[in-house]
């Protein structure tokens, strides 16, 4: 599993440096009065992935943007058992991303992306492929939610070890 998040963060950090390598040449040829039409199409393309694959880190790092007024106040147990609660209806959604994605990408199989010949599907899969990977994600937070919740370990900490 490590070396899938970990391939998981390459692949990000790839894109991420790609995105900059083709928005300066598309700038560079552009100033130059020849412009790289498809870079900016593809650069877009691979923000979407970009934004798709932090927002999974992100879940699985417990890095996103939480209310815990009144949870910080529970009891381990009783913060277990909600945040169990918790994953389990954002598991929910997450699924219906995936079917309702599926169906989108399947839509747009045909469609291009911009003035270039590259299918609109490439964005349109991202959504799928992204809560799939969200939902693997929610289920090892659930894990170990659970484990806190049967008395296996006193501690279920938000982060991955690496």
């Amino acid at each position: 599993m490590k070396f899938l998040i970990k391939f998981e963060e390459y692949v990000a950090m790839s894109f991420l440096a790609l995105i900059v390598l083709l928005v300066f040449i598309a700038a560079t040829m552009r100033w130059l009065g020849h412009p790289v039409i498809w870079s900016v199409d593809m650069s877009q393309i691979l923000f979407v992935w970009v934004c798709v694959l932090g927002a999974n880190q992100a879940l699985r790092n417990g890095g996103h943007v939480g209310v815990d007024v009144i949870t910080r106040h529970l009891p381990v147990r009783a913060k277990a058992a909600l945040d169990l609660v918790l994953y389990l209806l954002v598991i929910a959604f997450l699924l219906v991303l995936i079917y309702n994605g599926a169906k989108l990408t399947w839509l747009n199989v045909e469609r291009r992306f911009g003035d270039s010949a590259i299918s609109y599907a490439w964005v349109t899969v991202a959504v799928p492929v992204g809560s799939a990977l969200m939902t693997l994600s929610c289920l090892g937070i659930i894990v170990r939610k659970f484990l806190v919740l049967t008395g296996h370990t006193t501690d279920a900490p938000q982060e991955v070890t690496q």
